[in-house]
């Protein structure tokens, strides 16, 4: 009874805390909050303040001091190493990662935020994590929600959200400069810092540039086989400024810009060559008002990639309006509304007129608080959209009108879940979430005329493609089994329906009514996933630690069959098993990390020239990394570092390139 009254009376002095300081993520001080409470807190599960221990999701949230100890590059490293998540590393910056099964690339089924503002490509809903502008060195925590989350955070959060928050320059002074080197011609630099301008305004800054030969081909792949001569590039930059207009309103404004060339599997399973350049604008004002903690905020993502068949030019427009608020003691609401403007030109075949749509979006969540022991969240998202297309459209690449692609889609998403500590002790879970899994501008606009066999088709999009819906259950169970060692344990079953995919084996359309027979991109079927993972993380007393972790996956398809670009199949590409384990020893001056991940046998599509494709087995993986950092004195501190070890020149990881060891020396220096 002491104990749940301690709980109780910690939660209440979370949410206290967090809502005078205000309710956006960025704002928290995570660092004195987790501090005070002894674990993460979050407004990542419902968008109001909670420790980890209370959501009413399945969350992993990585601390700034996590990361620091891993021995990897970038995001999707990290990732792979928790329970649930599967990565595939296509090239040095380029990977696909997956939340508990449906594995396979472009797949717009995980929704990534860098402090709120969307990041995938909205051409395909495909997340470039190399063009991502955060450095590791700047990042507060990375949040990841697990499960359908489209009532909270819209359209493509249906296997999951992870939210990459950096660290909030109003709480005070930092610089940190990072200088890496290491084999494969490897070099990276990074310069983060926060600087605060007199009582009301701060700013932060970070810039980051990486060069590294690309892996080499995979052998039986020969549209792959000359990557390795390929060098990879990243160069980015970001500015941040927080300005505090009274007491109670804050005015936010960000600007970053990622230049970026990677080998990576486009969404036909083609190795090619990519270059990026991304340009994003933010600004936002919080308010802690009468009527609640109100966030007014907008963003603007311009993105051009060249690819070898040709130029997409994208751009996303966001504002929405958000306010929190409490009703009594027990009662905590969120209500919010969204207007987007999306738009791409005529990829791949210029000079057919721009493509695109408008959404508008209200959404509301409500958390009740019943006793002591339980708690209920629920959420509903209501999404109105209107896809238009202008210009003179080629009929030689296009079999519809202009006007076949005013096209409106009308979704209801939702989220429910129940939190229940029981007398036996733990924290217990019980949800269920409804997504919706839009179809992107290449699932409708597309068109590109191709040669088979010396005959001539087209390959479309469909304006009468259906969105796909993600259905997800889950129970979920946490617990301490003794003062050192805690457990997560998890059952999920998630279903999708009209699963959106490429196109089929016979042309969809004939002429005389077109002018070249058209496969058209369309649904194709169903697919399910039924899976169990389990963690356990040990802190004794003493300079070591460790975690262990452990995911079953089982998939189900019932899908139509697909033609010569044979790229969904999710039996064969997800994982039935994934395992990590990791130990950690701190020293005074020394610390060191071991890991090691474990993915089994998978089946994948390879395709070397367009309509080749054929299928690779993947056997069981194995890696091994290490990290050992020496501090030199407060400020300064030199580590070595390996990535999968035991790759050697190359193991097969893909269809398209070979995953390499990895090493370098990590000179990093603080104030």
């Amino acid at each position: 009874m002491k104990k749940q009254i301690l709980t109780t009376s910690i939660s209440a002095l979370v949410a206290g805390l967090a809502w005078q300081a205000g309710a956006s993520a960025q704002t928290l001080d995570y660092t004195a909050m987790s501090e005070l409470f002894g674990e993460p807190v979050t407004a990542g599960a419902t968008g109001a303040p909670q420790r980890a221990s209370d959501v009413p999701a399945t969350m992993v949230i990585i601390t700034g001091e996590d990361i620091r100890r891993f021995p990897e590059r970038d995001i999707p490293g990290i990732l792979r190493h928790y329970a649930g998540m599967d990565v595939t590393r296509y090239g040095f910056g380029d990977g696909q990662v997956n939340i508990r099964g449906a594995a396979t690339g472009y797949t717009p089924r995980l929704l990534v935020l860098v402090n709120g503002r969307e990041v995938y490509l909205d051409s395909y809903g495909y997340t470039a994590w190399a063009t991502l502008p955060v450095q590791l060195d700047e990042i507060q925590q990375i949040e990841v929600v697990k499960g359908a989350q489209s009532a909270l955070y819209g359209f493509n959060a249906v296997s999951g959200v992870v939210n990459i928050i950096t660290r909030n320059p109003e709480l005070g002074n930092y610089a940190t400069a990072h200088v890496d080197g290491g084999t494969d011609s490897y070099t990276d630099l990074s310069l983060v810092a926060a600087y605060g301008l007199g009582d009301r305004a701060s700013v932060r800054f970070s810039l980051g540039s990486t060069r590294a030969d690309e892996f080499g081909g995979f052998p039986g792949n020969t549209g792959a086989a000359g990557f390795g001569d390929v060098e990879f590039s990243r160069d980015t930059l970001a500015l941040e400024g927080r300005f505090a207009l009274t007491n109670k309103v804050n005015l936010i404004t960000e600007f970053t810009h990622s230049e970026v060339n990677q080998v990576e599997s486009t969404s036909i399973a083609l190795a090619a060559e990519s270059e990026y350049e991304i340009t994003s604008y933010r600004a936002g004002v919080e308010a802690d008002t009468d009527l609640g903690f109100l966030t007014i905020s907008g963003f603007r993502n311009e993105v051009e990639v060249l690819y070898s068949f040709g130029l997409n030019e994208t751009s996303l427009t966001a504002f929405a309006i958000e306010d929190l608020f409490k009703v009594g003691t027990r009662n905590t609401i969120r209500l919010s509304a969204e207007y987007r403007d999306g738009e791409s030109n005529s990829f791949p075949a210029p000079g057919n007129g721009d493509f695109g749509y408008e959404t508008l979006a209200a959404s509301a969540m409500w958390n009740r608080k019943f006793s002591d022991s339980i708690e209920l969240t629920l959420a509903g998202r209501y999404d109105h959209v209107d896809w238009s297309r202008d210009g003179d459209m080629d009929p030689a690449l296009y079999p519809f009108s202009r006007e076949d692609y005013d096209v409106t889609i009308e979704e209801f998403s939702y989220n429910a879940a129940l939190v229940w500590r029981p007398e036996f002790g733990g924290t217990m879970r019980f949800s269920t979430g409804r997504g919706v899994l839009a179809p992107t501008m290449f699932d409708i606009g597309f068109g590109l005329p191709v040669t088979v066999g010396g005959n001539t088709l087209v390959i479309s999009g469909d304006p009468n493609i259906e969105p796909a819906i993600v259905t997800n259950y889950e129970i979920a169970y946490d617990r301490s089994l003794s003062p050192t060692v805690d457990l997560r344990a998890a059952l999920f079953y998630h279903e999708t329906e009209k699963d959106r995919g490429a196109f089929g084996p016979v042309p969809d359309l004939f002429p005389p009514a077109v002018n070249a027979p058209a496969f058209l991109f369309g649904n194709r079927g169903d697919t399910a996933t039924t899976g169990a993972e389990v963690t356990l993380n040990g802190n004794p007393e003493g300079p070591w630690n460790w975690s262990v972790n452990y995911t079953l996956q089982s998939v189900e398809d019932d899908l139509s069959p697909f033609g010569v670009n044979t790229v969904r199949d999710y039996e064969g590409a997800t994982p039935s098993h994934l395992a990590n384990a990791r130990v950690g020893w701190t020293g005074e001056r020394f610390r060191a990390d071991v890991l090691v991940n474990y993915v089994s046998s998978t089946d994948v599509p390879m395709q070397p020239a367009f309509g080749s494709v054929s299928r690779v087995s993947v056997d069981d993986v194995i890696s091994a990394s290490f990290r050992g950092e020496y501090v030199i004195n407060d400020h300064l501190s030199v580590a070595l570092n390996a990535q999968n070890a035991n790759f050697g020149d190359g193991e097969q990881t893909n269809a398209n390139t070979l995953t390499e060891s990895r090493f370098w020396l990590s000179l990093r220096a603080g104030f």
